[in-house]
């Protein structure tokens, strides 16, 4: 069990449920609608895939030597169950394998509800899954784009299985979803670096160098709360979304830390875990928010 959770990177799901929770609550504001069977079966549709995703990532790092290389720290770094021989590499990508098909099982009763609007989200998220590790991380400035993005289609996608709809409600939450998501991976990326270029990946952080890489961190940073406020300008988004800026001190100080220590991982630490909560909180509130512009 201990290894199940380990190449699943458990400890990171939570970030798909607060995803979910935010489309549902942004579903609801604006439709006022809310099917408990459609929720729960696409919350558990979102963790398989959010598993499936970081299973295959482990078996082809493990796979290029990435993670034997990897510095590993709580965030980043891969994990060792496979360098160390406690798990077979064909047992990881087995349960990349069953956990993408129970969850596209599971879409086949939201294709049957939802066929046309859904394909092209589902089309695009599979792609993501599977070829991400292999094929896109090796093209350069793609692997945050198309990671962030397969989240916020993700929470589209729930979205969609609420309301059979899309509008600019779920523009909403999908922009900050895919920004803040791209992040999480782009600061994720800074200790791994070496070891990501001798495994062939071509990331941002290597394309830009830390100082660099630094620098746009905290302009995706800015640009979340900016959106946010544009969203509630632009009549997207209720103004109690805005309670969704109670995590800039977090966002602020992850900022400050990593513009100081970019270049040295074991002071850089603090700023990862920063971002983990920064993110979190800040998808939460969103949906808070809508929750809220409910009674305001």
């Amino acid at each position: 069990m201990n290894n199940l959770i380990s190449i699943t990177r458990a400890n990171f799901l939570p970030l798909t449920i607060a995803i979910v929770v935010a489309n549902l609550s942004a579903a609801f504001y604006a439709h006022r609608v809310f099917s408990f069977v459609n929720a729960v079966a696409v919350l558990f549709a979102a963790l398989l895939l959010h598993a499936s995703v970081n299973a295959f990532n482990n078996y082809f790092d493990y796979k290029s030597m990435i993670d034997s290389r990897t510095v590993k720290t709580p965030f980043s770094g891969g994990v060792d169950v496979l360098v160390k021989g406690q798990m077979k590499g064909s047992s990881a990508l087995l349960v990349a394998f069953i956990c993408l098909v129970i969850a596209g099982g599971i879409g086949v009763y939201f294709f049957a509800l939802f066929f046309f609007i859904l394909l092209p989200l589902v089309v695009y998220g599979t792609i993501a899954i599977v070829l991400y590790t292999p094929v896109i991380s090796r093209i350069y400035a793609l692997s945050e784009i198309v990671a962030g993005s397969g989240f916020g289609v993700m929470g589209v996608g729930v979205y969609v299985t609420q309301t059979g709809n899309l509008d600019t409600y779920a523009l909403t939450v999908f922009i900050p979803v895919t920004i803040l998501v791209g992040l999480l991976l782009f600061l994720n990326e800074f200790p791994d670096v070496d070891a990501d270029r001798l495994g062939g990946r071509r990331h941002l952080v290597i394309l830009l160098g830390k100082r660099r890489a630094a620098v746009l961190y905290v302009i995706g940073t800015a640009a979340t709360y900016v959106w946010i406020v544009y969203s509630v300008l632009l009549g997207f988004a209720p103004v109690s979304i805005l309670v969704a800026l109670i995590s800039l001190p977090v966002a602020y100080k992850a900022s400050r830390i990593v513009m100081r220590e970019c270049e040295d991982t074991s002071k850089l630490v603090p700023a990862l875990g920063l971002n983990v909560i920064m993110i979190l909180l800040t998808i939460l509130m969103i949906g808070a928010g809508f929750l809220i512009g409910l009674i305001t």
